[in-house]
């Protein structure tokens, strides 16, 4: 599955693969654009099927009704909608396109990287663990960008080496998802990665 979201200030594109031998991803996604910022999350359910689907899509569903809130409130929100469920480790990115910055705040293991085109490498370290509805701590940072900045959100369904420098050949989102093709055959676990391009 493919989605591609876009405006004058930024182009993404998702891309979804369940693990092989299930019909339902445990990864859900959400994305909004609008003249002032975008939003994004990704949230990787605990294990796979329907129960990592059920936690997953309750993360994307809340952001998607809240998106004009602050990262902060969201993560807290979202650790409150997994109580009673299964878990999932949670990625959220808010860019500020009138002030050129970004917040960014992940609890697990999604990863993201920005790349900027005078070399500059921002990879904001995750806090370890997942939210289940427990007291959890986070790490919420806001970084200024580059015109012109791509970056990669992804699940640990993908397997990348070398993405500092995939990210610096790439010249388009689709250019940089056509890159990743070959790292998407295994199929091993959930996959997600989400590729975007700030103008």
């Amino acid at each position: 599955m493919i989605v591609k979201e876009f405006n004058e200030h930024v182009h993404t594109l998702a891309f979804q693969l369940p693990k092989e031998g299930k019909s339902c991803c445990g990864d859900s996604f959400y994305i909004k654009t609008t003249d002032s910022f975008m939003i994004c999350v990704l949230a990787d359910g605990l294990g796979s099927g329907e129960r990592a689907n059920e936690s997953s899509a309750a993360i994307s569903s809340l952001v998607e009704q809240n998106y004009d809130e602050d990262v902060d409130v969201l993560m807290r929100l979202c650790n409150e909608e997994l109580k009673d469920k299964r878990g999932a480790t949670v990625s959220i990115l808010k860019v500020d396109f009138h002030s050129k910055s970004f917040t960014y705040s992940s609890v697990g293991n999604i990863r993201f990287m920005l790349y900027g085109p005078s070399g500059a490498f921002i990879y904001p370290l995750p806090i370890l663990g997942y939210l289940s509805g427990k007291p959890q701590k986070y790490r919420t940072q806001t970084y200024s960008y580059e015109i012109g900045s791509k970056f990669i959100i992804y699940t640990d369904g993908l397997v990348l080496p070398g993405i500092k420098a995939l990210l610096n050949k790439g010249n388009s989102v689709e250019d940089l998802s056509r890159q990743l093709d070959i790292y998407t055959k295994k199929r091993t676990d959930d996959l997600t990665y989400i590729v975007g391009q700030l103008f």
